[in-house]
């Protein structure tokens, strides 16, 4: 094959995971239409299994994508040879702006989590979401034993409570918009170093401690 076919296949992955993305995020994996992907991406349905073997293996790998992405983020914010607070703030708003960068797989990942759980979300957990998620939980845990943060918090509870808060502001931020009084909406990066900070400082006054 010639470069130019070769630019022709990637192209036309990509348009179908683009393609897919939005529609499983309109109607989840039993709604979304093969049909419908595949005139999204301006290709033949025969095109569609050209790339992926399944319905499934094509929702995962929209998934997949974005978690990847998302994991060489990771490896260039996470480090123990930097100060943690920074790290975690950094970590912070990287999650936040790649979530509202990926809003459709966002959402499709969040609406698969909300359904009644099977195989197919077991698969998603376990083989997709995972990594980038023990990624964080193991820097937690290296930061602990080097004597950086607090050895006595369970990681993964840190690990949830950071990106809870970050999928809350997403799911949240038109609401957000209105509540009187407040600026959140508007700040996704402030948003993101003041949870840090409480994770990381805490609510006490350092003399009450």
């Amino acid at each position: 094959m010639d470069s130019n076919g070769a630019d022709s296949q990637v192209d036309g992955r990509t348009r179908l995971l683009s393609s897919a993305a939005a529609e499983f995020s309109r109607r989840g994996f039993a709604g979304a239409s093969i049909a419908t992907i595949a005139r999204g991406a301006g290709v033949g349905k025969s095109t569609v299994f050209h790339h992926f073997e399944s319905k499934e293996a094509l929702y995962l790998a929209v998934i997949r994508e974005a978690a990847a992405e998302f994991g060489q983020t990771l490896n260039t914010v996470l480090s123990t040879t930097e100060d943690p607070g920074r790290c975690i703030a950094e970590f912070q708003r990287r999650h936040l702006a790649h979530l509202q960068r990926n809003a459709e797989v966002a959402r499709l990942v969040l609406r698969e989590l909300q359904e009644p759980f099977d195989e197919r979300c077991e698969t998603l957990v376990r083989d997709v979401l995972s990594p980038n998620f023990q990624r964080l939980v193991g820097y937690l845990k290296e930061a602990a034993e080097a004597g950086l943060i607090r050895s006595n918090l369970d990681p993964a509870v840190v690990a949830l409570t950071l990106l809870g808060a970050n999928v809350l502001y997403f799911q949240s931020r038109e609401a957000l918009a209105v509540l009187p009084g407040h600026d959140l909406a508007d700040n996704p990066d402030g948003f993101a170093r003041a949870v840090s900070d409480v994770v990381f400082r805490g609510l006490v006054q350092r003399g009450e401690q």
